[in-house]
């Protein structure tokens, strides 16, 4: 199954932030003031996506590309936990303070490497790791124009972009595809 162009996944994350934090008729959303509380708000999905997001910023500023998703579940767990009895918390101040001790991951059958994955082959994986993958790499993106401000309607917009340009050139690599069509 092929990942929808639509760019739901990536607005429903949006939306669901702006929503969580009492922000609907926000246009623009700093990823970095997200708390504790606005992520416990959000439905599942947009769980996941904002956790694929903040994984691929910290893993862009770090210079990783593989996504890692037995690793990832893992995290999200104890994002849980610590959100749990830090509510008003930063996400962000969390994830900070666990990268810094953070060591790369070993590869593995559940590893993804973003930067070696075709677009081919992006959209031929499951449709719950091309959901990861497509918020992890718009997050990556993002951490490479060091850009926590994510404008809600060009969000969509660049991801249906980038998909578009992966269904034209299926042998082009995914961050090649990002890269040239995340503006």
């Amino acid at each position: 199954m092929k990942i929808s162009t639509t760019g739901w996944s990536a607005a429903a994350l949006i939306c669901a932030i702006m929503f969580a934090s009492g922000a609907s008729a926000q246009v623009r959303y700093d990823m970095s003031k997200a708390t504790c509380s606005d992520y416990e708000a959000m439905a599942p999905g947009a769980k996941r996506d904002f956790a694929a997001w903040m994984s691929g910023w910290f893993n862009g500023k770090a210079g990783r590309t593989e996504i890692n998703l037995q690793v990832y579940h893992a995290n999200i767990t104890t994002m849980q936990q610590w959100c749990a009895s830090n509510r008003s918390a930063p996400v962000m101040s969390l994830i900070e303070a666990a990268s810094r001790n953070a060591k790369p991951s070993q590869g593995g059958p559940a590893s993804i490497d973003v930067a070696a994955i075709s677009c081919g082959d992006f959209l031929g994986t499951d449709p719950e790791a091309q959901l990861i993958v497509t918020a992890w790499t718009a997050g990556y993106a993002a951490a490479n124009r060091n850009a926590a401000v994510i404008d809600a309607k060009g969000f969509a917009k660049q991801e249906k972009a980038v998909h578009t340009a992966c269904a034209k050139n299926k042998k082009q690599l995914l961050l090649t595809a990002v890269g040239k069509n995340w503006k």
